[in-house]
């Protein structure tokens, strides 16, 4: 943005400091609140993300925001600042093409009249159609396509097994003298496989993070009501011990992404959603989990016990209303801050 303010010229970023400041604000709300929503939306369109369908319907639910706000504001004007075409205009534009191109069939067009015919006159301008060329609108909105996902994010290839050599001709060897036989070693305790002491649950795991992946809401919390069974399962709630500590985005994300490789053992026995809220330097770091057993299942491992002591957790009682209205929120990513802190990123185990 910095580049195209420079090379711009004043016609495009604006001849006085209050017409910079509006072009600049309406740049900043194309790249921070477009943007992010569109790439929930688009990015599973183009295999580069799961189909998370809660932050699929997320980013939808933000781009609606964003669009009914921009409509109200075109109402009665041409173009987004002044009289004429601004980087205002040329950024937002071509941030929203790919979602009138792939996303906004005409009945969703049609919803936004305002900012379509605002749209409709940016791209046809002759110096956008002379770098774009024409921008086609969207027939059928694009749905998540699985092939192309597995295509981008093929599984890891078992190493082929080596082909076996052909013996080699041993030459006869010098009897030696006999040596003594060590004393064979007492047998070692065999490990016990996590959980294995429980009897089968009626709750899937698999079944359950398919569903999270591929449904919506209601049909994951309907499987999830009508299969847990308290002491089969449990859902707690940890939070981050040392929030104070949390300066980074960037260290706080790699905080989750190293623990999440650590339990990579306890995949099947485990689901969890870890969040960051707020910014960099107050920021907030908590999530729920739903794990085997009915105590806390990160301490049925040596291995598991890692992080999860510096975190607090808390057991919630699927009974009471409270506990239940924060699992399914998290569920339903519909958790947008934390102590007052917005919602930033977040993880899935």
């Amino acid at each position: 943005m910095a580049i195209a303010s420079f090379v711009g010229g004043s016609d495009l970023r604006g001849s006085d400091e209050v017409t910079r400041a509006t072009i600049t604000q309406f740049m900043n709300m194309a790249e921070t609140q477009l943007f992010p929503a569109a790439c929930q939306v688009l990015y599973p369109c183009w295999g580069l993300m799961p189909n998370n369908k809660n932050v699929v319907n997320k980013g939808h639910e933000n781009i609606k925001s964003f669009m009914t706000v921009l409509d109200k504001h075109l109402l009665d004007k041409t173009y987004l600042v002044g009289e004429s075409v601004t980087l205002a205009d040329l950024t937002l534009a071509v941030y929203m093409r790919d979602l009138y191109s792939m996303i906004f069939d005409e009945a969703k067009r049609n919803s936004f009249t305002n900012v379509t015919r605002w749209f409709t006159t940016i791209v046809n301008q002759d110096e956008v159609l002379r770098i774009l060329g024409p921008t086609s609108l969207c027939e059928k909105p694009a749905q998540f396509d699985a092939k192309l996902f597995q295509q981008n994010n093929p599984k890891p290839q078992k190493n082929a097994p080596k082909k076996e050599q052909a013996p080699k001709k041993q030459t006869p060897k010098k009897e030696e003298p006999k040596k003594e036989e060590p004393k064979p070693e007492a047998p070692k305790k065999e490990r016990k496989a996590p959980f294995s002491t429980l009897p089968p649950a009626k709750l899937s795991m698999d079944t359950f993070k398919r569903m999270y992946w591929n449904e919506e809401t209601p049909v994951i919390m309907k499987y999830f009501d009508e299969n847990f069974v308290d002491g089969e399962w449990s859902v707690w709630k940890v939070e981050y011990k040392y929030q104070n500590e949390l300066k980074r985005t960037t260290t706080t994300n790699n905080l989750v992404k190293g623990m999440f490789q650590r339990l990579e053992s306890m995949k099947k026995f485990a689901f969890g959603l870890m969040y960051v809220f707020g910014d960099a330097g107050d920021q907030r770091l908590a999530g729920v989990w739903l794990g085997r057993g009915g105590d806390n299942f990160f301490y049925e491992d040596d291995n598991w016990t890692i992080d999860i002591e510096n975190y607090n957790c808390t057991k919630l009682d699927m009974g009471k209303t409270e506990d239940k209205a924060l699992w399914t929120k998290f569920i339903s990513a519909e958790i947008d801050d934390w102590e007052g802190r917005q919602f930033e990123k977040d993880h899935i185990f």
